[in-house]
């Protein structure tokens, strides 16, 4: 079998952007495209301020390519619709698989909402998902951090598909025009560029298909697998779109830990309850055992802010001679982030503490500790 397609420019193309001028029926269907619901998307991202998503899909006889964005509205008028976040997850019909990765760095070019618009600050390094592990680029477009990511999975059985997916996602309006925000390094850390990504990929959620391959690691192609050709010089979908092909929603809110600090009890599925103390400011949060097994999601709730990041155990177990320890990491809405290392002495003793972009220290502990 012989698939002839050009990857990216065959199966998207310029036919997106032929959507802005269209109708609203017209624009539904042009160039092969149709909107489709968000049940019917592979990727799902839940943002923590208002977005608008829309999703896309294109089917042709051997493969499939789902197109997700999500418009940022987090301004101050919820009128910006800039996109900050997009992905493009592409499925080979069975038996075929892609050639070779696509690195993070290429998609600077392939995106026309960030050609001669970004720049490179980080080197890239592999991150692990649940879905396996994706490559990811630190860069930055005008004021704001981005990441490019891509990963691939391969077919291992002449019944099962390969896929690849390519998208990038750049901090939105809110999160810029935040107070104490602080505009993308020279060139950013490697700590910093793996808090970032996981603060994304906490979010965005990969469903693959059943019948989906495995995920690669090593760039081969497995034996007796057609390949899925190529194009280097290949531009991924524009971004123009219109409200004829979306009607504008509300994105799902964040979960927000409120009430009134002393009251510190959470249900079990919920997570542990802590206490907070950063820069003298009283808060409170969760650990959450919301991921695989080792890590889970982390918020911080005070005066001034509130806060999502990640909780990851690194060694360690009760009952032994090296007690349960980890990182933590989070990101504020008002510009600030902090991380730190925890220890767990027992079940119901846990202590962390750290510091913010700025050096002021941020502690925390379970509550009623």
């Amino acid at each position: 079998m012989t698939f002839q397609r050009n990857l990216i420019t065959g199966l998207l193309g310029a036919s997106i952007a032929a959507m802005a001028g269209s109708g609203s029926a017209h624009a539904q269907s042009d160039g092969g495209f149709l909107k489709v619901s968000a049940a019917e998307s592979p990727v799902h991202y839940h943002p923590p301020f208002n977005a608008q998503a829309v999703y896309l899909r294109q089917v042709r006889t051997s493969s499939t390519v789902s197109v997700a964005r999500w418009l940022d509205q987090s301004d101050e008028g919820h009128t910006s619709n800039q996109i900050y976040i997009e992905s493009v997850f592409s499925e080979t019909s069975p038996g075929f698989a892609f050639r070779t990765d696509t690195p993070p760095a290429k998609l600077l070019g392939m995106f026309e909402t960030l050609q001669n618009q970004s720049r490179q600050n980080g080197e890239s390094f592999s991150y692990q998902t649940p879905s396996g592990p994706i490559m990811v680029l630190p860069f930055a477009r005008d004021n704001a951090q981005c990441i490019s990511f891509s990963g691939r999975w391969e077919p291992t059985r002449a019944d099962q598909r390969g896929s690849q997916l390519l998208g990038y996602f750049c901090e939105p309006i809110a999160v810029q025009t935040a107070p104490k925000h602080q505009a993308p390094a020279q060139q950013m850390d490697p700590a910093a560029a793996r808090d970032f990504a996981a603060s994304f990929f906490l979010r965005f959620e990969i469903n693959l298909p059943g019948d989906i391959g495995a995920p690669v690691t090593d760039g081969q192609v497995p034996v007796g697998v057609p390949a899925v050709p190529t194009n280097p010089n290949a531009t991924a979908p524009t971004a123009a779109i219109t409200d004829d092909i979306s009607s504008p929603e509300t994105a799902p809110q964040t979960t927000i830990i409120t009430g009134d600090p002393t009251n510190t009890t959470i249900s079990p599925d919920e997570g542990i309850g802590i206490m907070t103390r950063w820069n003298n400011i009283e808060g409170r949060g969760a650990l959450k055992f919301d991921k695989p097994a080792g890590e889970g999601t982390m918020i911080i709730d005070d005066a001034n802010r509130h806060c999502e990041g990640y909780w990851q155990h690194k060694d360690g177990r009760y009952n032994s001679a090296t007690l349960p320890f980890g990182n933590w990491a989070i990101f504020c809405t008002d510009g600030t982030s902090a991380r730190g290392t925890y220890t767990s002495s027992s079940p119901s003793q846990v202590k962390g503490d750290g510091q913010d972009n700025t050096g002021q220290p941020v502690l925390f502990r379970q509550a009623g500790q």
